[in-house]
């Protein structure tokens, strides 16, 4: 099977990402209950919340000048170690008795920080220990351990919280951090010939991976499928809670069904890219994709309207929706790795990084207020019938590009 015949510096790499994400979701459900259960305040909740994703989209504009300067195995390392050292404050301040909210939002604004450098730099090094033609594949697998933390990560957090605790949450978070930093210290990565940017400042640096994306029109159309694809997302995160309580039974066990069904459709649809090949076709199935998210909103919205209440039917649906996504996401990632010089890679991804960040929360906030306004089924089926007209759009132009540079 090819999920297993990979190098050793890939499997090291997607070994520490899926020790780290794992504690990362024991941490987040762990957080968001400590905080709750202290300040019985929602609005506590979503500033913890913004602190954990407001600093990531400024730093990220930042990392695009650092990334490509500096040694990316340094970076991998050092980011790990920084946030197993303040996830290990913030264990070591909750078993002494004096954990706040203030440590919390401090701890999250670093750990956004950090996450806004480690991203992008583990989407340039994948390039530069995987051969051109696996690099779908590698992305595939990526997305594949990713959905086995996002399903596995908040139903043993949960556990671990009920049996051992809060503390023992926070460390092994600390602990899989420190891990990842191990493994990732054991890559044999190839170093990037940039001579002529050791020459040049950050904000140089910074300066000239704008330029760079927004010089190359196939870029900047892999930048709109990615907001397009966050913010859409965005948009559902916001509508499955007040989804799930219009179903019959309980809301938030129908909450938790729809959000596993979702991690299923991620590790599916990651394990079945990572065996077949789509090498070279990666922009046809990535504004299909597009497409096909479109008519699933479309789909989501009429059985909604149509006043169906069982929670069976959407399973399929938020399946489908979780599919569309990891195979888009594999394949702009796979695009960019194979397009964009290496040397420029960390700032093209950082770049990228914060326009994710920016338009997902953004989608919460905009539809948040929608929702007071307009029902969901309606939201739905408008938003569908957008995302088909973008998606459509965008393929158009990327065929004019293409005969355009015949």
């Amino acid at each position: 099977m090819k999920i297993i015949n990979i190098n050793k510096n890939l499997y090291l790499l997607l070994c520490g990402q899926l020790i780290s994400q794992i504690g990362d979701k024991f941490y987040a459900l762990a957080l968001a209950y400590w905080v709750l259960q202290t300040t019985n305040s929602p609005s506590m909740m979503g500033l913890v919340l913004f602190s954990s994703m407001a600093p990531a989209i400024v730093a990220g504009f930042l990392s695009a000048g650092i990334i490509d300067l500096y040694s990316r195995k340094t970076l991998l390392v050092s980011t790990d170690i920084i946030r197993g050292l303040v996830v290990t404050a913030v264990a070591a301040s909750y078993y002494i008795g004096v954990l706040n909210l203030y440590i919390i939002i401090v701890a999250e604004v670093i750990l956004s920080i950090c996450s806004a450098f480690f991203d992008p730099t583990v989407q340039a090094v994948i390039p530069q220990i995987v051969n051109k033609e696996e690099l779908t594949e590698a992305n595939a697998k990526s997305q594949f351990l990713g959905g086995i933390a996002l399903v596995a990560g908040p139903l043993l957090g949960g556990i671990c919280a009920a049996w051992w605790g809060y503390g023992f949450v926070f460390s092994f978070n600390a602990l899989s951090f420190f891990i990842a930093s191990i493994l990732a210290s054991m890559l044999a990565i190839k170093p990037v010939l940039r001579e002529a940017h050791f020459k040049k400042k950050i904000k140089e640096n910074i300066f000239d991976s704008f330029i760079y994306v927004f010089y190359k029109r196939s870029i900047i159309s892999i930048v709109s499928v990615v907001a397009i694809l966050h913010f859409f997302v965005g948009s559902v995160q916001v509508i499955m809670p007040v989804f799930a309580i219009t179903l019959k039974g309980n809301g938030a066990q129908n909450l938790g069904y729809i959000e596993s069904f979702y991690g299923i459709g991620v590790i599916l649809t990651g394990f079945l890219l990572s065996l077949i090949s789509i090498n070279n076709k990666e922009r046809k199935f990535m504004y299909g994709g597009i497409c096909f998210i479109g008519l699933i909103y479309m789909a989501f919205g009429i059985l909604s309207n149509s006043g169906i209440h069982d929670i069976f039917p959407y399973f399929f649906i938020f399946f489908l929706m979780s599919s569309a996504v990891v195979g888009i996401s594999t394949c702009y990632r796979a695009i960019l790795q194979k397009n964009v010089e290496n040397e420029m890679a960390g700032g093209v991804f950082g770049i990228i990084g914060s326009v994710a960040n920016f338009t997902y929360p953004l989608a919460m906030l905009i539809f948040g207020v929608l929702l007071d306004w307009f029902q969901y089924g309606q939201l739905l089926i408008f938003c569908g019938i957008l995302i088909i007209i973008l998606g459509l759009v965008l393929l158009r132009l990327n065929r004019q590009s293409t005969v355009a540079s015949v």
